[in-house]
């Protein structure tokens, strides 16, 4: 791992761990739900066939949750802000698959999206298919090196909520711990090149610099579904 100026994470198969003002604090890793998985996949499925002019898809809340992050300045507690987070590829197959990425965004490089545009959604539909993806991490690229990216810094700690549109309004509480990466890092790889392939596509709004990724290890998960109360 590179060295970074923020707080160091230690990361083992069981366990995630920093240490902030001399306090030392340990989280056991955990899996995400299967019920939360197929939400977010199936979601992405939906957006890429809308995109494709197959079906609707709703707005894109799987994709799309409110991150929480703890201000350590100044006179208020927390920092939200709606963030683009993305999935993972299994550590093994995770180098595979960035080179299938890479391998595209070169051949379809300079060509009118609209052209390109079903190559490159079998790209990203590849590790969905293949029953490829993570249950331990998530991912989102940094952009602005604001707020969240000066509270992550200092206190790598975060929580994901999700809310998915009625009439059942799915919603999950998804807390980690935080690691920083810089380019250069597999995952930071694999994000940033699905976000290159459609970069120039109208639904994005375009944007030059990436400096780090966020890569949550989920350490705790809460169920937020409403339920009917007898």
């Amino acid at each position: 791992m590179d060295e970074t100026p923020f707080t160091p994470i230690e990361v083992s198969d069981s366990h995630v761990s920093f240490g902030v003002n001399g306090e030392q604090r340990t989280f056991p890793r955990v899996q995400l739900p299967d019920p939360f998985m197929q939400w977010l996949i199936e979601g992405r499925r939906a957006m890429y066939d809308l995109l494709e002019g197959k079906g609707t898809a709703p707005f894109f809340a799987s994709h799309l949750p409110v991150v929480v992050t703890q201000n350590r300045q100044g006179p208020l507690p927390f920092n939200t802000g709606n963030k683009g987070v993305g999935v993972l590829p299994l550590g093994e197959q995770l180098s595979s698959y960035c080179d299938v990425l890479e391998e595209v965004l070169e051949d379809t490089k300079g060509k009118p999206v609209e052209d390109t545009l079903s190559r490159r959604l079998d790209a990203v539909r590849r590790p969905l298919d293949a029953g490829h993806i993570s249950n331990r991490a998530l991912i989102t690229l940094e952009i602005f090196e604001r707020n969240t990216f000066r509270n992550l810094a200092e206190f790598p700690l975060a929580t994901l909520h999700y809310t998915d549109q009625g009439p059942v309004y799915l919603s999950y509480q998804i807390d980690a711990v935080v690691e920083i990466l810089p380019p250069g890092h597999p995952e930071y790889r694999f994000a940033f090149l699905s976000r290159q392939l459609f970069e120039q596509d109208p639904f994005h709004i375009t944007q030059t610099r990436f400096p780090y990724a966020y890569l949550f290890h989920p350490v705790a998960v809460k169920d937020k579904t409403p339920k009917h109360r007898h």
